[in-house]
């Protein structure tokens, strides 16, 4: 029987960490293949728009879960000697190009839209198209729970992408569904395209999100500002710590990057400093499992060149206490 109070080993966290997102990444790849042969049979059927529309994002859906599979591969190395910092930015470049092939699925079905509009056709066996629409989102969804539960225990940016991606072909499926079932009710062959061009807009805005969070890692964005301030907590809250400053972070795609400096007393011997920090840098890890930390310990009231960007939220001497064993986050 598991102790829920058993301190999981890094190693131990790092590989379930590593197992859940290959795994992630399996069940894309598959979801993916057996939706094009479906979504393509569907479309032959139909001549539908809107299933066309459906299968081009599933036939990108390939490409980006290939992507996504490749760079949660890479990301997942060990560092060597040409890459200290490890490969997590591979995941960054994964979700940019994952934006990228979304947006341009979005160009795809909004140029079948207008000529659709252009030239009315009449939709064939729509039943059948919309029980294999229906069946598609159904196992989207099973696949979007499991991505998202992953994304979440883990904090990969490439997974995120991913759900993301699948969460935009629920919104593509349904509304594929209720365009054919509006054509078949109502005779009214324009709703058809029409639908296409909403999807193709939804897909165009949702690869903006997915762009801006893959550049703030490759462009070393700071982190999330509530995180900062928890980690500035964690650091102060030691009880010979007697300030801080300095506080630089980045998200390296598979954890945060952190670096501070603290102020100590200026008697405090090396190897009590040493252990200062250990403590303080252990608080800082169980909160947030993966990520690299780095330290500076400055003498209290040494005269030093400071962060300029950190002088409206340097809180020297400012204390407050830490609960033992703080409670754990995802980065």
């Amino acid at each position: 029987m598991t102790d829920p109070n058993r301190v999981v080993p890094a190693a131990e966290r790092a590989d379930r960490r590593a197992r859940l997102m290959r795994s992630a990444t399996y069940a894309s790849m598959a979801v993916a293949l057996s939706l094009v042969f479906a979504k393509t049979w569907a479309w032959r059927a139909t001549d539908s728009v809107s299933v066309l529309s459906s299968l081009a994002d599933s036939a990108l859906d390939v490409l980006a879960s290939l992507l996504t599979f490749m760079a949660v591969r890479f990301s997942l190395s060990p560092a060597d000697l040409e890459h200290r910092f490890g490969h997590g930015k591979a995941e960054g470049l994964a979700a940019l190009m994952q934006a990228v092939i979304i947006c341009a699925s979005g160009v795809f079905v909004a140029v079948q839209a207008v000529q659709r509009l252009l030239s009315p056709d009449t939709l064939h066996r729509p039943v059948a198209g919309i029980l294999v629409i229906a069946a598609s989102t159904a196992i989207t969804l099973g696949l979007l729970s499991w991505q998202r539960y992953v994304s979440r225990e883990t904090g990969s940016i490439a997974i995120a992408a991913d759900a993301l991606h699948y969460k935009t072909d629920l919104f593509v499926n349904l509304s594929v569904v209720a365009a054919v079932a509006i054509v078949v009710v109502t005779g009214l062959s324009w709703v058809d395209p029409l639908v296409g061009l909403l999807v193709a807009a939804y897909l165009a805005w949702g690869s903006q999100s997915i762009a801006a969070r893959s550049l703030d890692i490759l462009l070393d964005r700071e982190i999330p500002d509530a995180d900062r301030e928890r980690i500035r907590a964690l650091a102060t809250g030691h009880p010979r710590v007697l300030g801080f400053h300095d506080l630089r972070t980045r998200h390296g795609g598979a954890g945060y990057h952190i670096q501070f400096h603290l102020e100590l007393h200026a008697e405090t011997s090396l190897v009590e400093t040493h252990r200062i920090l250990d403590e303080v840098e252990g608080w800082i890890e169980d909160a947030y499992p993966g990520c690299e930390i780095i330290i500076h310990p400055d003498p209290l009231g040494y005269a030093e060149r400071r962060d300029r960007f950190e002088d409206a939220l340097d809180l020297a001497a400012v204390k407050g206490p830490v609960a033992k064993g703080p409670e754990t986050g995802s980065c």
